[in-house]
């Protein structure tokens, strides 16, 4: 059985004091339902005071193995906290979380940016690719995106956006090893994060369909179909809701 973490979850809403390093380590809780939060956060903090006065945050952190995956596929590993301290090895937010960790600790202004397809910080006036922990310009982050961004690219990211992007990352690989049952759990937590998203409930109604529930996807479209104002999502679950209801699948 999946434990159920929607408590903790809402908690974590609901707490204005939940900071970035907070959203990782309950990320990190439902990959491992064994940890100690509170003893994984000293560890941190640990780390953290450890920065000497001389070395810049993000220069400490690569003097102590810390970096991207490299060439090897991403996995779990790299979401969960544990094995980030551990090997060293993470995805860009799980970096960027201790990075922006590090530099609070140091007295530092620092912030997640929500930069898409790739976490950036920005640490003082310095910003920085955690991947690389190497400062990056604005310009050379803008030459990344193959689209012009409907939001700000450089928004600070907030602690629920951290969780919600990490989320993310867990699901694709969850969704890499079609485990449906858990991926839906993954989106429970994301809609409590981010209520009456339609994107959301669109992925709840794909997953349904793969899972065989025809009335739990047909409940998921019709959210949309009533209450989207995107009207090409609209017509999306539209055409779902159709499919379902005429008893055939089009995602298949």
């Amino acid at each position: 059985m999946i434990p159920n973490y929607e408590a903790q979850f809402r908690q974590f809403v609901g707490d204005a004091s939940s900071d970035e390093l907070s959203a990782a380590l309950l990320v990190n809780l439902v990959l491992d339902p064994e940890i100690d939060r509170d003893a994984l956060r000293l560890q941190v903090d640990a780390l953290a005071d450890a920065c000497p006065q001389a070395l810049s945050p993000w220069a400490y952190l690569e003097s102590r193995g810390f970096g991207g995956q490299g060439r090897a596929p991403v996995s779990l590993a790299h979401s969960r906290m544990t094995d980030v301290l551990q090997t060293g090895r993470g995805l860009p937010i799980s970096l960027g979380v201790l990075l922006v960790h590090v530099a609070r600790r140091r007295g530092l202004d620092a912030q997640g940016l929500n930069f898409p397809g790739r976490f950036l910080a920005r640490v003082s006036d310095c910003l920085i690719d955690p991947l690389t922990l190497q400062p990056v310009t604005k310009e050379a982050c803008l030459k990344q995106l193959t689209d012009a961004p409907s939001r700000d690219p450089f928004a600070v990211a907030t602690s629920a956006m951290i969780a919600l992007r990490m989320l993310n990352n867990v699901k694709a690989q969850l969704l890499d090893e079609a485990q449906w049952s858990q991926v839906l759990e993954m989106l429970r937590y994301q809609m409590i994060l981010l209520p009456n998203n339609p994107e959301l409930h669109f992925e709840r109604g794909q997953v349904w369909e793969l899972l065989g529930a025809p009335d739990a996807a047909r409940q998921s479209y019709a959210k949309i179909v009533q209450g989207t104002a995107n009207p090409g999502l609209r017509r999306a679950a539209q055409r779902k809701l159709s499919a379902v209801e005429d008893g055939k699948t089009i995602w298949h």
